[in-house]
């Protein structure tokens, strides 16, 4: 059985360098040229999973540069989520989420994390009417999904969302999400 590469799609990177909004001047766009990114140009409709680590680094080094990398990949998260949201694909996901709900959307992860990549997996257990225990795989980078789970619940609609990691071990990663 052949196993598939991880990609991560155009949208992604397209979200990631939105997120950086004025930060992304020629020292960011040089160190994401490095590895592997022209974000002053044309973007490839997919690029390996490393790649991704790579860009990510880069974005939490520039928007929070004074805390470690699991904290600045929070902030990209919730960035990501704006910057993704004016991609033609994002604003479709985020017109739908806001419809949704956030227990919908919580429930169609899997889907929604599928807009962007071709590997990611999320399986939701619902731990009371507005709490839930969320896990996903395979996830390099945990603080992204904390950033992102956080604004995604903000755009569905949740008040005052709460989400934490719970256990991150390998490719795994538990969040526990609650909202009032």
């Amino acid at each position: 059985m052949q196993t598939q590469e991880p990609l991560v799609f155009q949208q992604s990177f397209e979200g990631l360098i939105r997120a950086l909004g004025e930060q992304l001047d020629e020292r960011c766009a040089g160190r994401l040229q490095q590895v592997g990114i022209n974000a002053k140009g044309s973007l490839a409709p997919a690029y390996p999973l490393d790649v991704w680590v790579g860009a990510l680094r880069v974005a939490a080094e520039t928007l929070a540069p004074q805390v470690p990398l699991e904290e600045g990949a929070i902030v990209v998260g919730r960035r990501f989520v704006q910057g993704f949201g004016s991609t033609l694909i994002g604003n479709a996901l985020l017109a739908t989420v806001r419809l949704l709900g956030p227990e919908r959307m919580l429930a169609r992860m899997t889907r929604n994390l599928r807009t962007g990549t071709n590997y990611l997996e999320a399986h939701i257990q619902q731990l009371g009417p507005t709490r839930y225990s969320l896990t996903c795989r395979p996830v390099v980078v945990a603080g992204f999904y904390v950033g992102l789970f956080h604004a995604g619940l903000e755009a569905s609609g949740a008040r005052q969302p709460s989400v934490q990691i719970v256990r991150h071990e390998g490719e795994e990663a538990v969040y526990d999400i609650a909202w009032n």
